[in-house]
This record gives C-alpha cells, structure tokens and sequence, in this order.
C-alpha cells in the first residue's frame, strides 16, 4: 500500500529537520540560519564565527517543514538534543522581518563519564577559546585566499612570525603577538589538529590541511602547516 501524500511529505520534512540537527550537532555550530531564497530556503551553520552554506530545502517543503518545528520540536521554545555526551539545546527565534535563527548552546550530560578524548574536544567550547579561534581561522584563510601550501610560525621574542609558502618559496610574513602563542599551539594540536590532519571548506572547494610539525620547545616553539586541495 502506497503512502498517502501527506504522510509522505511529513515523513520527509522530518528527515530533513534530523538532517539539520545532527549535521549541526557534529559540526559545532552555534547557530542555525534559514534564509528564504528564491523557490528555496538555504541553511546555513555558523562555525567559529563563519557562516557556512548547508543543506538546500526545497520551498515546497518549507510551509510543512516549519510547522512541524513550531508545534512539534519548539512547542516549548527549546529542543535538546544528546550527541557524543554533550547536550545541544537548541532554541528558536525569529525576527520582526521572519528570518529564523535557531542558536544553540552546549552543555555536558550530568552523569555520564566522559572518555580522555571527550574531555580534550569539550574543552575548547569554552568561550574563553573564540579570541584564539579567530586568530588561527585568520592565519589559516590567508593562507586559502592566497593559493599559499605552508605556513609556518615562529617564536621570536615577543612576536610569532607567521610565514607563507607556495612550492616552499617564501611569499609573504605577519606576525602577531606572542601573548597567546601557548594557547594556540594548543589549540592547534589538540583540537583542530589532533589527529594530524583536518579538512576546510573555503570558497566551496575542500582542502587538507596536515600538521607537519609541532615543536613545544619553550625556547622556540615552532608550528609548520601543509595544505593541499582535495580533488
């Protein structure tokens, strides 16, 4: 037996909405956009203070697909959400012209033991981290926008030399300050980096980023980057 079409379109909105939810649960998002565009409504996820495009839902789905979200998953103006022992509470609001923005914040299940690996990805949530987000996500574009393969950065005094490379020939230098070096070599090794790779979108296209060095040396400390497009 056939499903009648308006199960059918229900069953589908709902795949959709789970979609969204554990796409934005395993990514890290803080917030979830919908944008009405024309005969569609784009998602977009903002990470690490960028807003990047997601899943395209097509405008036919959307009258459906809101309403189950209202009555069914924001009745109470919240929706929670476990994933990987963190606690995604997801909240609604919607502004005077009826853009929606769905914001969501972390928090840890009481109870449950957290593993060694847990503990090290929870820990960069932390507001604390976003001043440092910002810093490497700055170094790391330049780097994509210029067509730049390697970057390293070094400790000199009270600044880090950041340098960039195409083909290992030295193409441009910043340098920022050295006040939050520790917490970015940090950052890099545990977090984004922690199993030597990592990959970014940028301008939609995919690149590998490998970590080829890490030196914690409190003398020199030196962190070397490799970046390669993915075809």
């Amino acid at each position: 037996m056939s499903m009648p079409p308006d199960e059918l379109e229900r069953k589908e909105c709902l795949a959709f909405v789970d979609q969204i939810f554990s796409e934005s649960a395993e990514s890290h998002a803080s917030e979830i956009l919908f944008r009405t565009e024309t005969g569609r409504v784009q998602t977009f996820f903002l990470i690490d203070g960028k807003y990047e495009k997601r899943l395209t839902i097509p405008l036919a789905f959307w009258k459906q697909m809101r309403r189950l979200l209202e009555s069914e998953y924001f009745d109470s103006g919240q929706y929670h959400l476990t994933y990987q022992g963190v606690l995604c509470i997801y909240e609604w609001v919607e502004s005077d012209n009826g853009l929606v923005r769905v914001r969501i914040t972390r928090k840890a299940v009481p109870g449950r033991r957290r593993d060694r690996i847990e503990d090290i990805f929870s820990a960069f949530e932390d507001p604390s981290w976003d001043s440092v987000k910002s810093i490497f996500l700055s170094i790391l574009n330049l780097a994509l926008e210029q067509g730049f393969n390697e970057i390293i950065m070094d400790l000199d005094g009270q600044v880090v030399d950041v340098g960039y490379f195409k083909d290992s020939h030295p193409k441009t230098n910043m340098t920022i300050s050295s006040d939050s070096y520790d917490a970015l070599t940090r950052l890099i090794g545990e977090n984004y980096l922690a199993f030597g790779f990592m990959t970014r979108e940028f301008r939609e296209k995919e690149f590998l980023v490998r970590l080829k060095e890490l030196n914690e040396d409190e003398v020199a400390p030196r962190i070397r980057l490799e970046i390669e497009p993915l075809p």
